[in-house]
């Protein structure tokens, strides 16, 4: 699919490492323009700065807070006006906290919310205005397999994530007549810092694989987690033509780890 996105303006949160690094070399090489985006912008400069003497004027970098829906909206306003109208949106940022839900502190959840599913429907709501007025756009949106599978000592992050599949789901339907598609990207375990997190000396890579009954986790069927790469050449897929009569749909890249359910 190598130009497929040639002159297209791609707006890119949660760049700076991990999924949403990959996704960033992936847009660059389809020939996208793309406004890169994170919270950790020294990071970011830093992990894109070989991407962006590659592909010498396709990227910007910028600093995006999605703890601060309001201002994601004037940030993303200002952009378009500046740089001009997406046509695309990618969102990859998300925070996790583990713990049981019941023992959680509520600033962590309300934290986790603000973020997962709150920041990132200002996100959609601050492109879907252009988007809009030209009558064409799609927003693939990265959620988790487990919006749809309970998880022990995830409750908080699963339950944002779920809350974010139906934001995006019903965004997709309003905006579905204009021609506007928006797409679900739900990642099982993939190797990146967030997975990292998870994993113990008695629990690792292996273990995930392998599935754990006292954690109610049934495994990999494909018997081995996902790379960056994989969930990046989704994302791009449900942007290109190939994919231009789906939308509002939840693409499960977990390796068979929730049966498709």
């Amino acid at each position: 699919m190598d130009g497929f996105l040639t002159g297209q303006h791609v707006l890119l949160t949660g760049a700076a490492k991990g999924i949403g690094l990959s996704t960033l070399a992936h847009l660059l090489d389809a020939g996208a323009k793309v406004l890169a985006t994170d919270i950790d912008d020294r990071l970011l400069a830093s992990q894109s700065r070989a991407l962006a003497s590659r592909y010498s004027g396709q990227l910007r970098v910028a600093k995006l807070d999605l703890s601060q829906p309001d201002q994601v909206i004037l940030s993303i306003q200002r952009w378009a006006a500046e740089y001009g109208e997406f046509d695309h949106l990618v969102s990859c940022a998300g925070i996790l906290h583990l713990g049981a839900l019941c023992d959680m502190p509520h600033q962590q959840i309300e934290q986790t919310f603000m973020v997962n599913s709150f920041g990132v429907l200002a996100a959609m709501q601050g492109v879907a205005k252009g988007m809009k007025q030209r009558g064409k756009g799609s927003m693939v949106i990265v959620g988790s397999n487990a919006a749809n599978t309970p998880r022990a000592n995830m409750g908080a992050y699963a339950a944002s994530k779920a809350a974010l599949h139906m934001l995006v789901k019903s965004i997709g339907i309003e905006l579905a007549p204009l021609g506007i598609r928006c797409n679900i990207v739900s990642p099982g375990s993939t190797r990146t810092e967030m997975q990292l997190q998870l994993w113990h000396e008695n629990y690792g890579e292996a273990q995930v694989i392998a599935g754990d009954a006292k954690q109610f986790r049934l495994g990999i069927p494909l018997n081995k987690i996902a790379e960056p790469k994989d969930i990046a050449q989704t994302i791009l897929f449900l942007m290109s033509d190939a994919a231009n009569h789906i939308t509002m749909h939840d693409l499960r890249v977990d390796g068979g780890a929730t049966l498709d359910h």
